[in-house]
């Protein structure tokens, strides 16, 4: 595979430049851990929807398939999959979007698709829904914290690397202990909950996306 991987590679990431370097901000080291600003904390709340539910699809989705509707275990590992590779995809064409419109109008059509799938999911009457409900998560967990974290790099109150690892470091909170969280209330309240508490995290994200800004700027995402 190795051979395949980098002719992949070089074909559709040969022609990538990197994002232009960008300065502001103190430049004074930090150390340790990154305490999180008010603005960063407010950042944080707009991926947390995206996170917990990244990681959901990754952790439960199978387990989801095969409990509500005994699939073929091809069938279950696909949601997995799907899911996956609608994200990659979407990520990788979010680019002129971004540039075109703006973070803040991308990451709210993007949350939108985001709740749709949530929502299909914990409704799910078929196999077929919770996979269409799977497929639009990955789309909609795309690009959000990538623009979360773009957001933070160009705050100029504190140097760009330190408001950045403040953002890594809280949101993956979430990312980490999302997952087995989710396991509980699929322990105490049923699998399907585990995707339809998803459902107000994104409500809660759309209400503070504004702050990943309203201005169409050049983002490197993919």
């Amino acid at each position: 595979m190795v051979p395949v991987v980098v002719t992949g590679v070089a074909l559709l990431l040969g022609r990538f430049d990197p994002a232009p370097h960008r300065t502001g901000g103190s430049t004074e080291e930090t150390k340790g851990f990154a305490t999180p600003t008010l603005a960063i904390m407010v950042l944080v709340i707009v991926t947390l929807s995206a996170m917990i539910m990244e990681g959901a699809g990754i952790d439960w989705s199978a387990i989801y398939m095969r409990d509500e509707f005994a699939v073929t275990p091809f069938l279950a590992g696909f949601a997995v999959a799907l899911g996956a590779f609608t994200q990659a995809a979407t990520r990788f064409f979010a680019d002129p979007f971004v540039e075109r419109y703006s973070p803040t109008v991308v990451s709210r059509v993007l949350l939108g698709v985001l709740g749709i799938g949530a929502v299909l999911v914990f409704f799910a009457t078929a196999d077929w829904m919770a996979l269409l409900g799977f497929g639009l998560m990955g789309v909609g967990t795309s690009v959000i914290f990538p623009l979360a974290m773009s957001a933070a790099a160009q705050r100029t109150d504190r140097p760009a690397a330190t408001n950045v690892a403040s953002l890594a470091q809280t949101s993956f909170v979430a990312f980490l202990l999302g997952p087995p969280l989710l396991g509980y209330i699929a322990e105490h309240f049923g699998i399907r909950w585990s995707f339809g508490i998803g459902i107000p995290l994104v409500v809660l994200s759309l209400v503070f996306a504004d702050a990943l800004g309203r201005k169409p700027l050049r983002h490197e995402i993919g």
